[in-house]
Order: structure tokens, then C-alpha cells, then sequence
């Protein structure tokens, strides 16, 4: 049972396609979005222009840009104590059970959008920090108004390889219980596939 659940996983890593669009990219979040100073000598990883490029690709709702500058084993920890926490070395795992789950909780009439808002680090320096803010409402409407400081270690191809995501963890609490759908699929664990929880606004399967 292990071992076929294992080779799922292995499976649907390697030929799944990349997500839906997770932010809306029409309207920027915040009237601070972040200006770089372009450079023009080579750096060793992305200097800042490159790392502001990558991370419109998520905000423009350019998800598959974005994430092919994502390593496939990337070791991604998301903070906090919330549904969505945990230590990923998978980069779909990641993708179905932090932002799609989030997605899954909004309000289409008012979808999330994202904007970066500040970058420190990058060029000739490992890793880089870069601060996001992400704004729209729940089914509920809740309105998510959440700012995020995501760091980042790149190889020397331009790729994330690492990260460690800081957030408001009671906000992202209260959207995934309180919105998301029984019918939404998740990895529970990092490894089996489970239903979502039922929320508030939801109606539990007979």
C-alpha cells in the first residue's frame, strides 16, 4: 500500500500539469510595489530585476513561467501553525497543498492578486527575501488581506531550490476552515490524498 501510494506520488509529480491561475494579475495589491535598479555586470544567481521577473510571472497569473524556476525536489517550508504548514521537497505536493488549496478559497467575483512589494539579497548572494502582498476575499467574505516575506536560495541556473515562507498564519487558519471545499483534493501528510476539510459555508456529504 506504501509503495503504490509512493509511486502516485512519484507519477503525478513528474506528468502533472502546472496549476490553474492562482492570482488574479488585473489589479496590483499595493500602491508600494517594488521599483529594482537595473544591473547591467553579471551576478552569480538572479539579481533582483531577474527574481522581481520571476515572481510577476505568479502575479501576472503566469503560474507555469513561475514555476519552472522552481526545482522539481525544491525544499520549500511554509511557517506557522496552520493547514497549510508543513516542510514540502516536492514542488507539485507544494503547489496542491498550499496555493491551490488557498485558490480554492476565494471569491471569484474578488480574487486574490499579489504584488511585490520589496527584495532584499540576490546578485552575487545566495538568497534573497522577498516581501508580497496579497489581497482579495473568501467565499464568506472574508476579506484576505495577508503580507508575506518568502526566502529564497537560488542555484546558479536561476532556480529556487529552497524557501521558507512567513505569513499571517491565524488569517490563513480561518480561510481554509471557514471556505474550502469537502470536495477539494489535497496530499494530508505531504503523501496521501485526502478531501479537504469542511468549512462553515459548506455541506457535509450525506
Amino acid at each position: 500500500m506504501f509503495a503504490s501510494t509512493i509511486t502516485s506520488i512519484i507519477v503525478f509529480a513528474t506528468f502533472a500539469t502546472f496549476p490553474p491561475i492562482i492570482f488574479a494579475g488585473s489589479t496590483p495589491t499595493s500602491s508600494g510595489e517594488f521599483k529594482c535598479t537595473p544591473q547591467k555586470s553579471h551576478t552569480t544567481y538572479p539579481n533582483q530585476c531577474r527574481i522581481l521577473e520571476i515572481f510577476n510571472y505568479l502575479a501576472n497569473g503566469s503560474d507555469e513561467a513561475f514555476f519552472a524556476q522552481v526545482a522539481p525536489d525544491v525544499d520549500w517550508t511554509v511557517m506557522g501553525t496552520h493547514p497549510l504548514a508543513g516542510e514540502y521537497h516536492n514542488r507539485t505536493i507544494f503547489i496542491a497543498d498550499t496555493l491551490e488549496r488557498l485558490a480554492n478559497t476565494e471569491d471569484p467575483s474578488n480574487p486574490l492578486t499579489l504584488s511585490v512589494t520589496n527584495i532584499i539579497g540576490g546578485g552575487n548572494e545566495e538568497w534573497s527575501v522577498q516581501e508580497l502582498h496579497v489581497l482579495g476575499s473568501c467565499k464568506n467574505g472574508l476579506v484576505f488581506d495577508n503580507r508575506y516575506a518568502w526566502a529564497t536560495r537560488w542555484n546558479t541556473e536561476g532556480v529556487i531550490v529552497q524557501a521558507r515562507a512567513y505569513l499571517d498564519s491565524a488569517l490563513v487558519a480561518t480561510a481554509i476552515t471557514e471556505n474550502e471545499s469537502v470536495e477539494h483534493h489535497y496530499y494530508d501528510q505531504r503523501t496521501s490524498l485526502m478531501d479537504g476539510p469542511i468549512g462553515l459555508n459548506c455541506v457535509a456529504p450525506s
